[in-house]
């Protein structure tokens, strides 16, 4: 059997034929490869999100809507579509949830009044974040830019130092082939029949798909790529391109080089991205992640009494607003004690990068950073293919706490039968999660 004949990897691309790397896929890599194995070697995914993850995609299909090129400059429309495609995801996300409650996939002592109005909270919540965000942020901050495209979808080559492309020959990249292939002669086969009167082969008994020893002997594989979806591409009032990123978050960061949370500068999910772009010419000066924390802001409450002579609150952790907000109630309200400096440290302390409930960290990349980015890409994605790589967990207070496969990693442990709680409690999928949804987060499992 001939191998179907494409000219350049953007054929093998175009026909959706490749072995994709995400971000996802890297991160759940060298956090632990047993994870990474049920993942995204055998295709075993936990039947609901997690929390944070779940709201995270409701509330990036909201920012996709605020941000369409051709409304975005409506905020009433734009917001209006922005809040409705929000709704939408989460009523979406908990119709999942309560059939996967029905089908057993859940455990039973879920309350489900409680999981209905943890939705409602959630919704309440993102709602309320996207209402502040379109009143106060959008006026201040959207002034220097223009945007291009949101929700951009690519797929990249990944290739070696010396420009040669990796191939991967996996029992996934097979079975994806050998379905291609069977499907296409399938098709040229009933056109010939149909053309002449004849049985074809794929009625024919006695034809067999491509066997083992052609695989292993001719076949060259399928095209390891670096896949994901760009939040919003962006050009500034300098001709500039920009790749923005939404990040909702319980703590914001500073983003400062040496910061104990300067991640930022070595983000891999990000950097991918603008290599990515530069791999395949197109011009980009870096990105700008944006922060937006989880919390309504809120006019602050008065006090029962007065205490210390202020009228209302400096409480850091139950006073949830914004430095506006807040100076313009206690001026107001009480003005005596704003006059007197009495809210001076706590207004400071909304104003630093501690205090705000949004922040925009804009960060270069030059192009030895992304030459670097490349190559450790296909270094990493030589590992991740490698048909002989050792499958071991990798345990850790922090790694394990969160992990969506707790149980049937401690029952390979003890020497229980895994493979039952595998098949029972998680859904075995052919293909993965990016490959027919958005993936603008996490789904490795962690």
């Amino acid at each position: 059997m001939a191998q179907m004949h494409f000219d350049t990897v953007d054929d093998y691309i175009a026909a959706k034929l490749v072995h994709s790397i995400h971000t996802s896929e890297r991160r759940s890599f060298r956090g632990c490869r047993r994870r990474h194995n049920w993942v995204f070697r055998e295709g075993y995914y936990p039947v609901t999100t997690a929390k944070p993850l779940e709201f995270g995609v409701a509330y990036h299909k909201g920012m996709e809507k605020l941000y369409d090129p051709l409304t975005w400059h409506d905020k009433e429309t734009a917001g209006a579509l922005a809040r409705g495609s929000f709704v939408q995801v989460c009523d979406a996300q908990f119709k999942a949830f309560k059939e996967a409650y029905r089908r057993g996939k859940i455990n039973s002592y879920v309350d489900m009044q409680e999981a209905e109005a943890d939705y409602k909270e959630r919704k309440a919540l993102g709602l309320g974040m996207l209402n502040h965000y379109i009143r106060n942020v959008m006026p201040e901050w959207d002034n220097n830019f223009t945007p291009v495209k949101v929700e951009i979808e690519f797929e990249v080559a990944i290739k070696s130092p010396d420009g040669k492309q990796l191939w991967c020959k996996c029992d996934r990249c097979w079975k994806r082939y050998d379905s291609y292939e069977q499907g296409r002669l399938v098709s040229e086969a009933l056109s010939l029949a149909k053309a002449h009167s004849s049985q074809c082969w794929c009625t024919d008994p006695e034809n067999e798909h491509p066997h083992e020893s052609w695989r292993e002997e001719h076949w060259q594989g399928l095209p390891v790529t670096y896949g994901g979806r760009i939040d919003m591409l962006a050009q500034d009032s300098f001709g500039r391109y920009w790749i923005f990123d939404w990040k909702t978050a319980a703590r914001m960061s500073t983003g400062e080089p040496g910061a104990d949370d300067d991640f930022l500068w070595l983000d891999d999910q990000i950097t991918s991205y603008c290599w990515a772009l530069w791999s395949i010419g197109f011009p980009v000066a870096g990105f700008i992640y944006v922060e937006i924390k989880k919390v309504v802001p809120e006019e602050p409450e008065p006090l029962t009494r007065p205490y210390k002579g202020r009228l209302y609150p400096i409480n850091r952790s139950k006073v949830v607003t914004t430095y506006d907000m807040y100076k313009k109630t206690v001026e107001e309200n009480d003005p005596l004690a704003y006059a007197n400096g009495l809210y001076d440290e706590f207004l400071d302390y909304l104003k630093s990068e501690s205090g705000p409930l949004h922040l925009r960290h804009q960060i270069h990349r030059s192009d030895t950073e992304l030459k670097n980015a490349g190559e450790n890409i296909w270094q990493e994605a030589c590992d991740i293919t490698d048909p002989n790589l050792r499958i071991y967990p990798s345990p850790g207070r922090f790694a394990c706490g969160g992990c969506a496969f707790k149980d049937p990693c401690l029952m390979v442990n003890r020497g229980e039968d895994y493979e039952y709680t595998l098949g029972t409690l998680y859904d075995k999928k052919e293909r993965h999660y990016y490959e027919k949804e958005p993936s603008t987060e996490s789904k490795g499992g962690e």
